[in-house]
C-alpha cells in the first residue's frame, strides 16, 4: 500500500503532465521549483491550489504559501500529508 505522500506526489506530477506543463523527464518533476521553472501562470496557481484542496480535503493557510516546501511537488506532497494528518486529528 502506498502512503498518502506517495499518492499525492503521483497526483501532483500527473496534474502537471496532463496539462502539458512539463515536457522533461517526469522523474525529475518532484524536485523542480515549479514557480522558478514557469510551469504555472498566476491564474493556474489558483486553479492548482483549489484542485488540491478539493482533492485532498485540506485548507492551506497563508503560512503554508510561505512554506519552502510549497514550491516543489515533493515538498507540497509532504505539506499536504501534514495538513491531512492535522485535519484527521481534529475530527
Amino acid at each position: 500500500m502506498t502512503s498518502l505522500k506517495e499518492q499525492t506526489s503521483r497526483w501532483l506530477c500527473e496534474w502537471f503532465t496532463s496539462r502539458r506543463k512539463f515536457k522533461g523527464d517526469a522523474a525529475q518533476l518532484p524536485d523542480i521549483n515549479y514557480f522558478d521553472a514557469g510551469l504555472l501562470t498566476s491564474l493556474e496557481v489558483i486553479e492548482f491550489v483549489s484542485e488540491i484542496e478539493d482533492r485532498f480535503g485540506v485548507q492551506f493557510s497563508e503560512q503554508d504559501f510561505q512554506d519552502p516546501r510549497f514550491v516543489t511537488v515533493a515538498g507540497l506532497a509532504e505539506l499536504i500529508a501534514d495538513r491531512s494528518a492535522q485535519a484527521s486529528e481534529r475530527r
